[in-house]
Order: structure tokens, then C-alpha cells, then sequence
């Protein structure tokens, strides 16, 4: 099947981690046989570019990215910041010529992905049934868990989008409800894929790990507000007064690290707590690897793919119920518990270092396999195409 697939962010030279997690949707697709085209239009903020060598990143044009993709890409600068109405319509106006070019050079797609309504989706819906061109839009914005962020010109974008989108694909039953609860008249368009994992790339720790101490316990997450790493720390604190070697390793990056390096100061815990800054997968999984427990203590995620890995690796997880782990999370996986709250995640920890041994790395890791492979993905999306021609004679 012909695919072009329009992200509403991408990595690029300036910003390379950017959603770097769409690479794995163009993959699978791409291994399995399907032509994907990616395209792309981004407006970069002033505040982070303004030095030459950084204007000198941004790149326009028709590239190979990510093995054998071929990308059509438009990037700028963001004239308009406080004004979203204006970059709304210059981005609209750049994926359109690009839609056009792609057309000409690669020919006719046979659906089209958008990654999110802001602006991607909202940008095409009209244009592409207008072409009579399927739609599907997926949602990963915490925004729809937040409703308070969704608010005047972002929520009429959104009701375009779903209003001529042919289906609307969130990755989450949690994301699912709150788009219904917010857009109730898309409420039969939309259905749940969740975000694949590669697990080749996560492989089982060997059998040894589980006699190793001390305890470590694992975080890989952004060094941002939501990610309430402030309240594992508290937590971890409180834990090693009666496991003074538990350990904790924080793998991640981003604009909240010196206030997190500050609060392990202040809280004593230089010697218990890594951290690490970012690292790539590879480096990731060796870490899985080598800890035993993977933590996500969030106020919100649509997802939580770093779960779905560290359970590729065999590791039990804690999370909270912040929206996407309740679709991950099991008795058989791990433990979750509420969103902001201290006491309950320093129950948990040492909670999983005493019942750590009654988890089976085997059954976890399968788990996996059974909801979140390549082929479970691939399908779902191939699946959706065959109903959206089947129930829309026009298309075919």
C-alpha cells in the first residue's frame, strides 16, 4: 500500500529527538512492504535559532531519511508565535505544495496518516476528501487529558480535523474517552491503536539479575513539570531509610535538570541517584538491562512507551494512573498507583523489591509480544484501510 504519512513535529537538525518515535511506525510499515512517503512542515521559534550557525540547520527539500524515506520537508521560522491562526495557515499552505509535489513525483497515495489534528491533520482534512483521499488521524497529545489546553481556535482545528478525517486513531482507551467526552459528534470515528515497540531492540536480562544487589530502580523520561520527578525523588528518599542501598538511575534530559540536581543535593541522595542525561535506545536498553524496576511517576501520559520497553526487557514496572498505563499496566506487569501522590509511590518501591522475584521476565516480555509487536500494529493500520473502503463506496 502507497502511504504518506504527515507528522505534526519531527526530529531535524535542530531539534533530532522531536518525535523521534514516528521512525518505528515508518518502519514497520517500510519491513512490511508498504511505500511511505513522509511529509513535513515545521516552524522553528526564534528564541532557539537565533544564532547563524543554527539558522543554517533549518533545510527545505526533497531528502532520503531513516533508511530509504523519502522525505519532503519544509522548515521556517515561526513569524507569528503568539498568533497560531497565522502559522496554522502558513503551515497548511507548505503541506499542500508538498502534498501537491509528492502526488506528482510518487503518485497517488492510498491513505494518508496524520500524527495529531494541531496542524497536520487539520491542515489536509478538507483538502484530502476533497481528492478523495482516506484520512486517518492519530492522537498523542496530552492535550485531550487536559482539556484546560484545549481551548477557542485549537478546539475549532480539532473539529475540522475530525469533521472530514475517515477515521481518528488515539493510542490510548483513556485518550479515547476524553476525545469523545470532548468531541462526542466524532464519537463513531474513533478507535484505539496503541504505539508499537521494536522488540528486537529490547531484549531479556539474564537470569541472574534477579539475585544482583543492591535494587535499582529505572526512570527514563523528559526533565519536565509533568513528569513529577521531584515527587520520585521525595519518594526515593523516604524509601532508603529502611533500603539504604537501593539505588535509582534517571535517564533523560530537559528544562527542569537543575532543579532536579538541586533537590538530590538537598535531598542527600548524590550517592543513591544517577542521572544520566540522554542517551539513544541503545544505550537505554542497556540499562533495562542492568536495573530491575522500571518507574514512571507522571501527572499525565497519553502512552508510556518507555513501559512497553522496559516489559520487553522482562522488567516488572510501577506507574501511575495517568491516562496510558492503565492500558499497560497488569497485576502480571507491575503495580499502579495514583497520580501526585508521594505516599503511594514510597509504598510501591519497596513493595516491589520484597515481591520483585514473584514476577516472571518470560511471561512480561510476552505480554509484549501479544499487544504492542510490529505485526499486531501493521495490521491494525491495514485493517482500518480495508474498513474505511468497504464503508465509504466514494473512495473506491
Amino acid at each position: 500500500m502507497k502511504l504518506f504519512i504527515v507528522p505534526s513535529w519531527y526530529p531535524s537538525r535542530l531539534n533530532p529527538k522531536s518525535g523521534i518515535f514516528f521512525y518505528e511506525h515508518i518502519r514497520i510499515l517500510q519491513d512490511a512492504g508498504d511505500d511511505v512517503v513522509v511529509i513535513v512542515s515545521l516552524t522553528h521559534s526564534f528564541k532557539k535559532i537565533f544564532t547563524p550557525n543554527k539558522l543554517l540547520k533549518i533545510r527545505s527539500g526533497i531528502f532520503t531519511e531513516f533508511g530509504q524515506t523519502t522525505t519532503y520537508r519544509h522548515e521556517a521560522l515561526n513569524w507569528f508565535p503568539k498568533r497560531p491562526q497565522k502559522t496554522y495557515r502558513y503551515q497548511q499552505r507548505q503541506i499542500i505544495q508538498l502534498f501537491d509535489q509528492a502526488i506528482a513525483d510518487q503518485g497517488r497515495p492510498e491513505m494518508v496518516i496524520a500524527h495529531s489534528s494541531l496542524f497536520a491533520g487539520a491542515a489536509l482534512s478538507r483538502w484530502l476528501q476533497e481528492q478523495g483521499i482516506p484520512l486517518v488521524i492519530f492522537e498523542h497529545l496530552m492535550h485531550f487529558l487536559k482539556p484546560e489546553l484545549l481551548t477557542g481556535f485549537y478546539k475549532d482545528c480539532i473539529r475540522e480535523a475530525y469533521r472530514y478525517a475517515d477515521r481518528i486513531v488515539a493510542i490510548s482507551s483513556k485518550l479515547r474517552d476524553s476525545i469523545v467526552e470532548q468531541f462526542p459528534e466524532s464519537a463513531s470515528k474513533i478507535t484505539v491503536i496503541p504505539n508499537p515497540v521494536d522488540i528486537s531492540a529490547f531484549s531479556l536480562a539474564s537470569e541472574g539479575k534477579k539475585a544482583l544487589k543492591p535494587f535499582v530502580f529505572l526512570c527514563v523520561a523528559l526533565l519536565r513539570p509533568e513528569k513529577r520527578l521531584d515527587l520520585l525523588l521525595r519518594a526515593f528518599a523516604t524509601v532508603r531509610q529502611n533500603n539504604p542501598d537501593t539505588q535509582l538511575v534517571l535517564v533523560g534530559d530537559g528544562p527542569q535538570r537543575l532543579n532536579i540536581e538541586h533537590l538530590i543535593s538537598n535531598l542527600n541522595l548524590q550517592s543513591s541517584v544517577t542521572l544520566t542525561g540522554y542517551l539513544p535506545q541503545t544505550e537505554i536498553a542497556g540499562w533495562m538491562q542492568k536495573c530491575h524496576t522500571l518507574i514512571l511517576p507522571s501527572e499525565v501520559e497519553t502512552f508510556g512507551l518507555v513501559l512497553v520497553e522496559a516489559m520487553a526487557c522482562g522488567l516488572p514496572v510501577i506507574a501511575t494512573r495517568c491516562g496510558g498505563p492503565e492500558d499497560i499496566v497488569t497485576p502480571e506487569t507491575g503495580f499502579l498507583v495514583p497520580v501526585n501522590d508521594v505516599t503511594a509511590l514510597a509504598e510501591a518501591m519497596p513493595k516491589m523489591i520484597i515481591e520483585y522475584c514473584q514476577f516472571d521476565p518470560q511471561s512480561i516480555r510476552q505480554t509484549v509480544i501479544d499487544k504492542f509487536s510490529d505485526h499486531k500494529y501493521y495490521w491494525a493500520i491495514h485493517n482500518l484501510y480495508d474498513e474505511i473502503m468497504n464503508n465509504s463506496p466514494k473512495l473506491k
